[in-house]
């Protein structure tokens, strides 16, 4: 059973012999995909990816040569870290702006156990990788859910390229691929990943280069000879074989299964670590990107993100984080001034506490501590995207704050330049406190031309009355004992815990 007529050539030069009886029928997977394309949304929602995030799915083939066992933790390799192109891909990526899946062989779980594997990506899947069971059709939903990949020699490429996904090759076997087939074929159009280039950088060259090009279309259309006619043709020679009548109904592809939920995946009760990062839009001081990324993948040698913060959620068991964040947020409480109290008292590294609103997940109360005393305000989210949430809401307050002094106290001066005129005019948006609300939008994607960015989220901030110091200190400012000056936390200071092997 051959899926192109191209192949009957390749088999008459390796086994003439098979030629006679060999029957050019389709591939019944292909034709499964193309109508499944429709439903892209639905397999999305499925498995979780949120408006305005990509999905990358890395397929591995089985084999020592696959994407997953070229890392596998084989001797020769135990200097590095395991499954390196997975740790890449989540910590290199936003985690806001992308979703990363597995799809792993079938050969490779059976051979393994899944047991297995899952013990070898438990890391990864405790920072939220997907992976599907290999029982299930979910690849097929995963890559027609997909924006791009990160594949090798085995035939998720091959589907994936014909699907329309563009690709990058984190491994690739020559020595198993015929030299003129369509896998030979992608192995020198699509390009290899980089050690030393950001992956982001990677991968969005292949989203804006690999869309409309002839020679990887050549490739995909060798897939199939007889596109929507598999299983047509499939069930035709089996009842002729079998010498029954076939049956007088027809027979075609149907759409793939939504995913199921995995019972295997846990959600633990609070969520891991992240490093934040805020940056102002060039030539906009109102608007800003924030990125976030899993905190315990990152080590000092990566190349993202740039001076982040540190953000956990309170009951962090892991002390290497919980004594140096920065941001800590709290339960939901009715009273958050006693919340920040309290967790100002157990994280002495901590320079801002969130407390969500127990009504309201679109606001919170963020509260810096500021010398002696502290800092209020109130945060709301207007038109909130299902990113916009509490941490985020801190991460953006703190990343404003965080800057050099002189655009502090340029901060500091245009707000009370800014509640003087409120209270001379009818100000706008004062959350009922007498102090002017600061509006500022919020996206998690790049901006510029040509770039994918989910729709941004307005962040209202507003001081609370009463809350602490009228004169701000440095930002991430803290008390230390003797009454000396706080030093910043975004600098040296003597008073932060010291974690072995950290910065």
């Amino acid at each position: 059973m051959l899926s192109h007529e191209e192949q009957r050539e390749r088999l008459r030069a390796g086994c003439p012999e098979a030629v006679p009886v060999a029957h050019t029928l389709g591939d019944p997977c292909a034709d499964e995909l193309e109508v499944s394309a429709p439903f892209r949304e639905e397999y999305r929602t499925a498995l979780g990816i949120a408006p305005g995030q990509k999905l990358v799915v890395i397929t591995s083939t089985w084999g020592t040569r696959s994407l997953l066992a070229q890392e596998c933790g084989r001797p020769e390799i135990r200097h590095r870290i395991p499954f390196a192109l997975v740790h890449r891909a989540l910590a290199e990526l936003p985690r806001d702006e992308y979703r990363v899946l597995a799809a792993v062989h079938p050969n490779a779980w059976y051979g393994h156990s899944g047991r297995q594997i899952r013990s070898w990506l438990a890391p990864y899947l405790r920072e939220g990788l997907l992976l599907p069971r290999p029982e299930s059709d979910t690849w097929k939903a995963a890559l027609c859910a997909a924006d791009v990949f990160l594949g090798d020699h085995g035939s998720l490429t091959l589907y994936g390229v014909r699907h329309g996904l563009p690709g990058v090759l984190a491994a690739f076997d020559e020595d198993t691929v015929a030299p003129d087939s369509p896998m030979a074929l992608l192995g020198r159009l699509l390009p290899r990943t980089a050690p030393f280039v950001p992956l982001r950088a990677q991968l969005e060259g292949a989203m804006r280069q690999q869309p409309g090009d002839p020679d990887l279309a050549r490739a995909a259309g060798a897939l199939t000879s007889r596109p929507g006619e598999a299983l047509r043709a499939i069930r035709a020679l089996c009842y002729e074989r079998l010498r029954l009548p076939e049956p007088a109904h027809p027979v075609h592809a149907r759409p793939v299964p939504l995913p199921p939920p995995d019972p295997s995946v846990r959600t633990a009760p609070l969520p891991p670590p992240v490093l934040a990062e805020v940056r102002p839009v060039a030539g906009d001081r109102e608007r800003v990107r924030i990125r976030r990324y899993p905190a315990s993948l990152h080590r000092p040698a990566d190349l993202e993100p740039h001076d982040p913060h540190l953000v956990v959620t309170a009951g962090e068991p892991g002390p290497r984080w919980a004594h140096t964040a920065e941001i800590v947020v709290a339960p939901r409480a009715a009273d958050p001034a006693r919340a920040a109290a309290e967790l100002f008292r157990r994280h002495p590294g901590c320079a801002l506490v969130a407390v969500p609103d127990p009504r309201d997940r679109a606001r919170s109360t963020l509260v810096l501590r500021e010398g002696a005393g502290h800092r209020s305000y109130r945060a709301r989210w207007e038109n909130p995207a299902w990113w916009s949430d509490t941490a985020a809401a801190a991460s953006v307050l703190y990343g404003r704050l965080s800057e050099t002094e002189d655009e502090a106290e340029t901060e500091i001066q245009a707000e009370a330049e800014a509640k003087a005129k409120a209270e001379a005019e009818d100000a706008v948006g004062t959350e009922g406190t007498g102090a002017p609300a600061r509006r500022i939008t919020v996206g998690i994607g790049a901006a510029g031309p040509g770039r994918d960015t989910a729709p941004g989220s307005v962040l209202v901030l507003t001081r609370v009355a009463g809350s602490g110091p009228t004169e701000v200190a440095a930002p991430g400012a803290r008390p230390v004992e003797g009454g000396e000056p706080a030093q910043g936390l975004l600098g040296a200071e003597a008073a932060q815990v010291p974690v072995e092997g950290e910065r």
